[in-house]
């Protein structure tokens, strides 16, 4: 080969190799748009995992903060008391806040309740283009698509899978061992108020804890899914444990029911088998639940199951 066509080559691959150099290094791909259905059947759709959201629904925060998420939030409500939520502004109690101070906190997605015939939030967000997940959880199923959809749009599907299987595994481990020791199944009655007289019915998730911790729900017969009962009914079906989901419930509500008219008549008080639990764990359809179904299993078969530790 001769020398010029020798040199010819050199410069030819020296350029090419020059040309590559300068070429701009390939760019990542851009976050993959995000498409779930919510409980009332609409679409939600964002384009990119959300970065700044408004919850108003506890069960909704208590699932964020699981995800070690808490930085997304930039709003709370009056009931998320998490210190990490601390310095949040709150929208109140979250049924009806104010469209315009929503709107100003410039929120990719906020997670509220469904609409109901008198309020009409989701579908006023949704006209100002914000989008709004619309949430109904009420079941244990409930709870667990919940988790796994907020992990969904804040691009966290890993973590919430494995959220939702710990949850599941921890009612799994409570089943087996109630199972296996043949436990007993004492009736009961779960009030969410006390002053009327208002129970966990069929079909709550709460009326599904009682049966994972090996206990009846004494309505479990009801036609709601949070009926109030009369006293001379609550009475007359006798349940073996009073559970108080009230807010507020402590050792001063069960001494008072202890010495109420007809209360004094219902043998879990005369007896002292009336528990005050925590409302943050119990009363949310959420990843607390996990802690709740072992802490309800404690206190119906405490000779199986030891009290969780106070954090």
């Amino acid at each position: 080969m001769s020398r010029l066509r020798i040199v010819t080559l050199c410069l030819a691959a020296a350029a090419a190799a020059a040309c590559g150099a300068e070429q701009p290094a390939e760019r990542a791909a851009p976050p993959a748009a995000i498409a779930v259905t919510d409980d009332v059947g609409r679409e939600v759709r964002l384009a990119a995992p959300a970065a700044r959201v408004v919850s108003l629904l506890p069960a909704a925060t208590d699932a964020i903060l699981a995800l070690d998420a808490a930085d997304r939030l930039v709003a709370r409500t009056d009931y998320d008391t998490h210190p990490a939520l601390a310095a949040l502004p709150s929208v109140g109690g979250g049924l009806t806040p104010s469209i315009e101070w929503l709107a100003a906190l410039r929120p990719d997605l906020v997670i509220s309740w469904r609409d109901a015939q008198s309020r009409t939030l989701v579908q006023r967000l949704d006209e100002l283009g914000i989008p709004v997940y619309s949430a109904n959880p009420e079941s244990v199923a409930d709870a667990e698509r919940l988790t796994r959809q907020v992990g969904r749009l804040l691009g966290l599907d890993a973590r919430a899978d494995s959220l939702a299987a710990s949850f599941r595994a921890a009612l799994d481990d409570v089943r087996q061992r109630l199972d296996a020791a043949s436990a007993g199944t004492p009736s009961v009655l779960y009030l969410i108020s006390v002053d009327p007289p208002r129970a966990a019915g069929p079909g709550t998730f709460v009326d599904e804890l009682i049966t994972a911790a090996g206990g009846r729900n004494t309505f479990d017969d009801a036609r709601a899914l949070w009926p109030e009962v009369s006293l001379e009914e609550v009475v007359r079906r006798q349940p073996d444990i009073v559970v108080l989901g009230v807010a507020g419930a402590d050792a001063r509500t069960i001494a008072r029911l202890e010495t109420a008219p007809g209360w004094r008549e219902v043998r879990a008080v005369r007896a002292g088998r009336v528990v005050a639990v925590d409302t943050d764990l119990f009363n949310r359809p959420g990843p607390g639940l996990a802690r709740a179904v072992v802490q309800l299993a404690a206190i119906l078969h405490p000779d199986l199951f030891s009290p969780e530790p106070t954090p």
